[in-house]
């Protein structure tokens, strides 16, 4: 076994036993009953022992390409990683967008459980959340001392929604919802059920109270929402910078970014002149923004329209893919909706136990959603988007498990945001009014570079920032204010749509240049070698 080999199957054995959130979200059965380790010292062993995989990734001596591209893989997604660990339990953690409870309710009672291990280490998983929850807890508690402590207004709604949970009717109750392994007997699985609603009511319950205490503690001294960005913490400048590059994996600056983006914004304005104008009849961009936001007919009425729409789509795509790809995953993908969680988001299958690839969708407000965003959304998160690429990866019989598990952000985020726009080259938008859709989504990944480096880089507030997006795009207050707290929980990682996009744009427009380009050939000489950063992708495909 080469020198790589070794090195890489020890590295992604340390992140599958590490990496309980991400297998959370994954609906992973891998060290299924654990959590992460979220203490200080737990916290400084993973930094350092990322830090030294990648050192390690960064000394050794490829013997091809595809030895190379996964050195350069553990070095950036060590790196990575470690900075991202760097005040997240005290700054993302209690987040209301994106954070633990708001990923417990969602993922925990999504596992697609079969065998009476799965249930037992399930079981055992509830045991042990709250553990974690405490732990998660002081360290919130501790960091009201370092003034690291998230936007008073995150804390004040991340306890409102745990007292909402813990009042919720059975019938209601996300936690009380998980279905038993299936190969129990009936009888079996009614004893299991049985056994989970005993510990979601003496073990889960319970912590969440506590850590809804810890919150409530130190919410009067929180910052307020004029300074939301890490800017304004001793280290938070240093910290970002590193932030921007763990997420776009290039050597660019907040300002270089908040540049870029502003940029984008510009060229999106004329387009929906060009694409709006005839519809709406006015070239005016305020009133082109007022009209796709305000529109009652725009909005939907219910879940089920959504996933009927976003089924359909989906059917289109299928039918087309073939005509753009080479390789076309197995596993199937499936609409579904859900109530809490993000707006939208995908999860893998997992073919060994039968689950599919689901994409979601959040409608616990269905008029949220305007129909003309529906097809961009749906081709971003099942095909041609992540369900086409992380699917692959899944299927893949030679792809190490770095490249298939490990996330690189802007590689797998840049491609989705790439396909919207391919989704108009393949025909599958319904109407021009649809072919709006992608232009919102371009607006929304744009001003994201816009405002999160706004805020973390050049210290605008956190009212900045969501006029900026009412001002730039056509999303509704309530999506945008829920977009900038996403921002301030997770700083960098909304840049990586839309630099992701770009790179693979200008990659793409190198290739065309050359002799033979095949359109097909392109997108699987971007897809068979699994997440990867975008310097290498460049390389493997040009070089």
């Amino acid at each position: 076994m080469s020198e790589i080999s070794t090195l890489a199957n020890e590295y992604f054995d340390y992140r599958q036993s590490t990496d309980h959130q991400r297998l959370l979200w994954r609906g992973d059965l891998d060290h299924i009953e654990q959590w992460e380790d979220v203490s200080p010292d737990g916290l400084t062993a993973r930094i350092r022992r990322l830090r030294h995989a990648a050192d390690r990734a960064e000394t050794v001596t490829p013997a091809d390409a595809a030895e190379q591209a996964l050195a350069d893989t553990i070095a950036f997604t060590g790196r990575s990683e470690a900075n991202q660990l760097v005040w997240r339990t005290e700054r993302e953690f209690p987040n209301p967008a994106i954070g633990l409870v708001s990923t417990v309710l969602t993922f925990l009672p999504k596992y697609s459980l079969v065998t009476a291990d799965h249930g037992a280490g399930y079981h055992e998983k509830l045991r042990r959340l709250p553990s974690f929850l405490d732990t998660a807890g002081r360290v919130l508690r501790d960091a009201a001392g370092g003034g690291r402590l998230p936007l008073a207004r995150h804390l004040t709604s991340t306890i409102a929604a745990i007292d909402a949970h813990l009042i919720k009717p059975d019938a209601a109750n996300p936690l009380l919802a998980q279905a038993p392994p299936t190969g129990l007997s009936a009888t079996a699985q009614q004893d299991w059920a049985e056994v989970t609603e005993g510990l979601v009511r003496s073990a889960v319950h319970p912590a969440l109270a506590r850590y809804r205490d810890a919150m409530t503690a130190v919410a009067d001294q929180a910052p307020d929402d004029a300074r939301p960005g890490l800017c304004h913490l001793d280290g938070g400048a240093d910290l970002y910078r590193d932030l921007v590059w763990s997420h776009t994996s290039l050597p660019l600056t907040g300002e270089r970014v908040h540049e870029i983006g502003l940029e984008q914004i510009a060229r999106l304005e004329d387009e929906y002149r060009e694409m709006a104008g005839p519809i709406f009849g006015t070239s005016d961009i305020t009133e082109i923004y007022s009209r796709l936001r305000d529109d009652p007919d725009l909005a939907y009425e219910s879940g089920a329209q959504l996933v009927r729409d976003a089924t359909r789509a989906l059917e289109r795509a299928n039918a087309v893919a073939p005509d753009w790809f080479e390789t076309l995953p197995v596993s199937p993908c499936i609409a579904a909706e859900i109530e809490q969680g993000a707006l939208a988001f995908y999860s893998r299958p997992i073919p060994a136990v039968g689950k599919p690839g689901s994409f979601f969708f959040n409608t616990s407000d269905p008029s949220a959603w305007k129909t003309f965003q529906l097809e961009a959304v749906t081709f971003h998160e099942s095909i041609p988007g992540h369900h086409l690429q992380l699917a692959l990866g899944v299927e893949s019989e030679t792809l190490h498990g770095v490249h298939t598990e490990l996330p690189v952000t802007v590689y797998s985020e840049g491609w989705g945001l790439y396909t919207e726009r391919l989704a108009d080259e393949m025909g599958l938008y319904s109407s021009d009014l649809d072919r709006l859709g992608m232009l919102a989504a371009d607006s929304m990944r744009a001003c994201r570079l816009v405002t999160d480096t706004g805020m973390h880089a050049l210290g605008w507030s956190r009212d900045q920032a969501v006029d900026y997006v009412l001002a730039h795009s056509p999303l509704s207050r309530g999506i945008a204010e829920g977009e900038i707290d996403r921002y301030i929980g997770i700083p960098g990682q909304a840049l990586s749509y839309m630099i992701g996009r770009l790179e693979i744009d200008r990659i793409r427009a190198a290739a065309e240049q050359r002799p033979g380009f095949e359109i097909k050939a392109f997108h699987d000489s971007v897809l068979r070698h699994g997440s990867v950063p975008l310097g290498t992708l460049k390389s493997l495909i040009l070089d």
